[in-house]
């Protein structure tokens, strides 16, 4: 069996291409693929999507913001997610084609009018966004990625049980797919690619 995890952003465009492109890939497989989305979000997180989208580091106010409106559509994603992966999902992907693609501002409003539109129970929605259980899954999202050693949106960290390998690959969203699907393979083949002028695009963990 394979598992890939997947850190993303809620609210941002380019967490849900990753997205498309990893089910695209796992689509191509004969294999068992376990795909498990994970929202992100951490100082050393922010501080490189800053970078990455050439958004000033200096503003505090701004952070903070970016922060917790971040914050807020994870627990958002959280509390959808109780009601179904799949439902979860649709939930994920509208909202970050909305607000990252469409540029709608994100607010309590927007929430609502996708939950409608996917047929979430609203009020099952309403009792668990408030309850301190999704903060709790939540904060166990941020320790799996702290012990992944995440550091960017749209990293992924690939287990591959059909090999004698016993750690997972962490890629970022830059590596080709010729090395994700290298990572799929029974011979372990990818450490051909690792230790090379490319080797920060692969890392060990």
């Amino acid at each position: 069996m394979i598992e890939i995890y997947l850190f993303i952003n809620p609210l941002d465009e380019q967490s849900l291409a990753a997205e498309k492109k990893y089910l695209d890939i796992i689509k191509q497989e004969t294999e068992k693929i376990h795909f498990r989305l994970i929202p992100v979000l951490n100082p050393r997180v922010i501080q490189n999507y800053l970078v990455a989208n050439n958004i000033t580091t200096h503003n505090l106010s701004y952070r903070n913001e970016l922060f917790s409106t971040i914050y807020s559509a994870c627990l958002d994603l959280k509390a959808v997610q109780l009601q179904g992966k799949q439902i979860g999902r649709a939930f994920l992907f509208e909202l970050q084609k909305r607000v990252g693609g469409e540029q709608h501002v994100y607010s309590k409003e927007l929430v609502t009018d996708i939950l409608q539109s996917i047929d979430v129970d609203l009020d099952l929605y309403e009792a668990d966004r408030a309850s301190d259980l999704v903060v709790d899954f939540f904060k166990i999202d941020q320790q799996i990625a702290q012990e992944m050693n995440v550091d960017s949106f749209a990293d992924a960290v690939i287990f591959n049980y059909r090999c004698d390998r016993d750690f997972g690959v962490l890629v970022d969203d830059n590596t080709p797919n010729e090395i994700i699907y290298q990572l799929f393979e029974t011979d372990c083949g990818f450490e051909k690619y690792y230790g090379t002028d490319d080797d920060n695009r692969l890392h060990l963990y």
